[in-house]
């Protein structure tokens, strides 16, 4: 996100920018990597989760050299979108050709890693035909000065998705199997169709970021008629969502799964608020009010675990 706000606002000294978010991006992955390996060591007893699991660390250095970030925020999104297709059919294609039963668990992470590893080679191959060098003598920003702004999107992110996962986890340790299974059902569905959501981000960011930075006086023009597009579409997607709630449900998957409509249909008002904040969320991103963000994001998911446990 850090990255994506740098791009778009300062596209004159992208190679500074670059050299610094993915030096972050390579400390924190050693750092986090050295964390998981301490993490599996003593929390995992079972060594096939821990052989599982360190695979799946490993897709952390490819992770970091990852350059999806700096196309979205040139908007180049055919570039992307061909990063991230080569990228999920190589992870695709592996498997299938390798895993045939379930002694080749193991090539599942691997084929992942292998997969991110193949985007990231892409996407760097179309970094250095597309920019070149410049000699822009700007101070670069110190590697812990780009950590210390990176904070609170790290500290929103976690708080995100633990909210996220919180009801689904709470429900397996309170509630039988079939309820959690009919919950996650629903549940997943609508995190399924929130992919709109990650579609509108991936344009709407950079968007704001550059017009912060261009033209203040239209940034509130633009926000609201932004606003106004979304809220309609969100609320008539859900529409739809709600009238085909039971075909959807008994198709994808099955008859047995029929007590999670109901919970589907609560959920679509999730999915439209959801839609509906994400303007919010990426305008104070946008606008470096990040801390403010933060602060509401802390302050929402407290009160929707007190409501959730009530």
């Amino acid at each position: 996100t850090l990255g994506v706000r740098s791009v778009s606002a300062n596209k004159s000294s992208t190679i500074d920018i670059v050299k610094q978010i993915i030096s972050a991006r390579c400390f924190l992955s050693v750092i986090s990597f050295l964390l998981g390996i301490f993490g599996i060591i003593f929390c995992i007893q079972d060594q096939n989760i821990r052989t599982i699991s360190l695979f799946y660390l490993i897709s952390l250095f490819p992770s970091a050299l990852m350059l999806d970030w700096f196309f979205q925020g040139h908007s180049k999104m055919n570039t992307l979108a061909i990063g991230r297709l080569l990228g999920m059919m190589t992870y695709i294609l592996t498997i299938v050709v390798i895993v045939s039963d379930s002694k080749d668990i193991y090539w599942i992470p691997i084929a992942w890693s292998f997969g991110l590893l193949i985007q990231a080679m892409f996407l760097w191959n179309r970094y250095n035909n597309y920019y070149k060098p410049n000699n822009n003598n700007k101070k670069s920003s110190s590697l812990f000065e780009i950590i210390k702004q990176a904070i609170p999107f790290g500290i929103s992110g976690f708080i995100s998705h633990s909210v996220n996962q919180f009801p689904i986890i709470y429900l397996g340790f309170v509630s039988t199997p079939e309820s959690t299974g009919i919950f996650s059902v629903a549940f997943r569905l609508v995190i399924f169709l929130l992919v709109l959501d990650r579609v509108f981000y991936t344009i709407f960011f950079p968007a704001i970021s550059k017009s912060y930075k261009d033209s203040k006086e239209k940034l509130e023009k633009q926000i609201v008629w932004t606003l106004k597009i979304v809220t309609t579409v969100s609320l008539f997607v859900a529409v739809i969502l709600f009238i085909l709630s039971g075909n959807i449900i008994s198709i994808i998957f099955g008859f047995e799964y029929y007590d999670s409509i109901i919970i589907f249909k609560i959920l679509l008002f999730y999915f439209i608020l959801t839609f509906i904040n994400s303007v919010f969320t990426f305008t104070l991103i946008g606008i470096q009010k990040e801390n403010l963000y933060t602060k509401s994001i802390l302050i929402g998911a407290v009160f929707f675990i007190i409501t959730f446990l009530l």
